[in-house]
């Protein structure tokens, strides 16, 4: 392993014994498969946390993923595997334009799937971190992603070269794969083999990647026909309540009859006792300040965080399905409420 003395070969070397005797996989096959790693110092410098002062800006983050090229692209996926998409919806309860929207946010349908080693990543971040304060969580995290790659693999092919090619295939600058970008970890957890060739390939298999979204976020709590997130009112006092709740963690402390209870919103169908959280949404504002935006996440919202820890990445998930949603293939099963439910007395008693 004369290429990977940046990453600590003898780091390497440890964690690849301790592979070796765990899963019975013999030693010599995984120095073979490792001889020529190497670090990829530009992933070190993607992984590294915003400067101080750094601004969040939603605006700007919406726009990059609710937009009329992913949205085309979406339309065309959508239309080319309606029926699949169809299936697997009534399968697992998870609506059409969440799944089509997911994998669009992800890699525009598989245009942007990334091109680093999977292999030579997760070394580089499992044993060459940035000096940052969560260091050393986060290499022991992509050692396990590692570990994960490596059982993923010899499951699928034990001959010398096409275990390597399979280490070896390209991901993102994190180590994710294929058209959801899945996390070698998540790959042996949660995919689904959907088009039943009796192999998972998220890579190239469009049915593969349906099923698998769908049962990431079937697993992680996704509640049918609930909504991912309501608007809360508009008035200063409800804002004023909102940021006074919103503390930037991904868990439902709160219950969405509190909320109304505290004008956050008029009304909702829902049961009072229905998790919720509020999710901040800042943009930088005139003369230098910021302004946010806030909604209530529910249950579904946080379903989306497991996929991607973001307030962001959830949001944009949530309105790239409504835009998709207003463009569903004609003639396609009735809609799903992914939109949100008009908190008014009107719709109350429609209901």
């Amino acid at each position: 392993m004369t290429d990977s003395e940046s990453i600590n070969s003898d780091s390497l070397q440890s964690f690849l014994e301790k592979v070796s005797k765990n899963h019975q996989i013999p030693l010599n096959d995984l120095k073979l498969a490792f001889e020529d790693t190497k670090a990829i110092p530009s992933i070190k410098k993607l992984v590294m946390p915003p400067p101080p002062g750094f601004q969040k800006n939603w605006n700007v983050y919406r726009s990059r993923f609710v937009e009329p090229r992913r949205l085309a692209a979406g339309q065309k996926f959508w239309v080319t595997h309606r029926s699949f998409i169809e299936k697997t919806e009534k399968e697992t309860g998870v609506p059409a334009e969440i799944i089509v929207s997911i994998i669009g946010v992800e890699t525009i349908y598989g245009r942007h799937m990334g091109g680093f080693s999977v292999r030579d990543t997760l070394s580089t971040l499992g044993f060459d971190y940035p000096n940052t304060p969560n260091k050393i969580a986060r290499e022991t995290l992509f050692k396990n992603q590692l570990e994960d790659l490596i059982l993923l693999c010899w499951a699928e092919n034990r001959q010398a070269k096409p275990f390597k090619t399979c280490l070896n295939q390209t991901g993102s600058y994190a180590g994710a794969i294929g058209l959801p970008q899945f996390m070698p970890g998540s790959i042996r957890r949660f995919a689904v083999d959907g088009n039943k060739d009796g192999k998972i390939d998220l890579r190239n298999s469009p049915e593969d990647a349906i099923a698998s979204v769908a049962n990431f976020l079937k697993v992680h709590g996704w509640v049918q026909d609930e909504s991912i997130y309501l608007d809360i009112e508009s008035g200063q006092s409800a804002q004023d309540n909102a940021a006074r709740l919103a503390d930037g963690e991904p868990k439902a402390k709160l219950q969405l009859g509190e909320l109304i209870n505290q004008g956050l919103l008029k009304q909702s169908s829902l049961p009072a006792n229905t998790p919720s959280l509020i999710v901040d949404l800042p943009s930088p504002g005139n003369n230098g300040g910021t302004d946010v935006r806030y909604v209530i996440g529910l249950r579904n919202f946080l379903a989306i965080c497991d996929y991607n820890r973001s307030f962001f990445y959830a949001q944009s998930v949530a309105e790239f399905a409504e835009a998709l949603n207003d463009v569903r293939p004609t003639g396609d099963v009735a809609k799903k409420a992914t939109k949100k439910p008009k908190n008014n007395k009107k719709a109350a008693k429609k209901k």
